[in-house]
């Protein structure tokens, strides 16, 4: 099925959209700045969800600063993220792919110099993928966050141990819950360094990593997390807090 072109005019930037089957080719032309970036931002994480894979354009893209191409990236992001959102950028300019690489945006979307590549790259998994979810303070939604991620990891060919990053999953989700008793946030990054699992939460009180005790029922969630994580910490967000865990990627 084709769909007609269409667009979503801006008084600086457009959005000139086609798509066939499952793909949906975008042509963003204009300037990309602080005021015209949130809507290139939700026009094509909304095309992202409605279509297989979408591939944009860049030739007639015109760039503030360097810093505002990260939201092609935050796109996939708000989608969901690889392999549910499969993004490619077309720049055929060498000094753009440059600049999309320096941003960083080439590491979590498949950047190309033609559209064949670009499909082609659409297809495999980006060096950075991540993904997040939001729960209520339930305890059936512990073991749902340890699903909605064990499902990601399958998708990603996570190379480490996914019992161990279950496991973690679970601790921090399950503090979340206990403890902070408000809705948390899940987000799971990899990268060549491993995973990185984050549960955000809008409790100022900090989880306490108690001294070890054998004969303790409860209360040894974080001794677990040390045990398994490469590395973790707790981040004050001010209203809230940020517990994440770094697993390395050949731990087995």
């Amino acid at each position: 099925m084709t769909v007609p072109e269409h667009d979503d005019a801006s008084s600086v930037l457009r959005a000139v959209t086609a798509a066939a089957g499952g793909t949906a080719h975008v042509h963003l032309v204009g300037r990309l700045a602080p005021e015209t970036a949130p809507d290139a931002v939700a026009h094509l994480a909304g095309l992202l969800q409605g279509y297989d894979r979408v591939v944009v354009d860049l030739d007639e893209l015109r760039v503030e600063r360097l810093s505002l191409l990260a939201v092609l990236a935050r796109a996939a992001h708000d989608a969901g993220g690889w392999p549910d959102a499969r993004l490619a950028l077309v720049a055929r300019d060498t000094q753009l792919r440059q600049m999309l690489r320096a941003a960083g945006v080439a590491d979590r979307v498949a950047v190309a110099h033609g559209l064949d590549l670009a499909l082609d790259r659409a297809e495999r998994r980006p060096a950075v993928v991540d993904a997040s979810w939001t729960f209520p303070p339930e305890p059936e939604m512990v073991g749902r966050a340890r699903r909605e991620v064990d499902r990601r990891l399958a998708a990603w060919a996570f190379p480490g141990d996914p019992e161990d990053v279950a496991l973690v999953v679970n601790e921090l989700a399950a503090n979340a819950v206990e403890h902070a008793k408000t809705t948390f946030t899940l987000t799971v990054t990899l990268d060549r360094t491993g995973l990185r699992i984050a549960v955000g939460d809008r409790s100022p009180l900090p989880p306490v990593l108690r001294p070890h005790d054998p004969g303790a029922a409860r209360g040894r969630g974080l001794q677990l997390v040390d045990s398994l994580a490469e590395e973790w910490a707790i981040v004050d967000r001010g209203e809230g807090k940020v517990v994440w865990a770094h697993v390395a990627p050949g731990r087995r």
